[in-house]
């Protein structure tokens, strides 16, 4: 379920492509709270309670959502040499609204998905 979830490039089915989600969600969710933290701290001093916080990481979420699961599709579709393939790149174009809306845990379902598309790494030597 957790075996080679660095190497983007393998083709996972079944629990392999939920322990991706599951790991890469809780990953996401993680480091976009630190990134959104930081920006707002350099960003918005004048932020001093928590409601202030809150309100400002309400904008800045959907954003850091985003760009997670865009570059997490983006990098499995390179590692997989898929750039060509209509069903990569409609997964990628459906993330990004479930990443607006529901943030990592919703929306990195159709980015585990992308690991269970073929890798056109093979060379063929003609």
């Amino acid at each position: 379920m957790f075996k080679n979830l660095f190497d983007l490039s393998i083709k996972r089915k079944g629990m392999e492509i939920f322990g991706f989600y599951l790991v890469y969600s809780i990953l996401g969710a993680v480091v976009a709270g630190i990134i959104c933290g930081f920006v707002i701290a350099m960003l918005h001093p004048e932020a001093k309670t928590f409601e202030d916080g809150t309100q400002l990481a309400l904008v800045y979420g959907p954003v850091m959502a985003i760009l997670y699961g865009v570059v997490i599709s983006i990098a499995i579709i390179s590692a997989k040499n898929i750039f060509n393939s209509f069903h990569a790149v409609l997964l990628t174009i459906i993330a990004v609204p479930l990443l607006y809306f529901g943030g990592a845990s919703l929306g990195m379902i159709p980015v585990a998905f992308l690991t269970s598309l073929d890798s056109n790494n093979t060379t063929s030597h003609t």
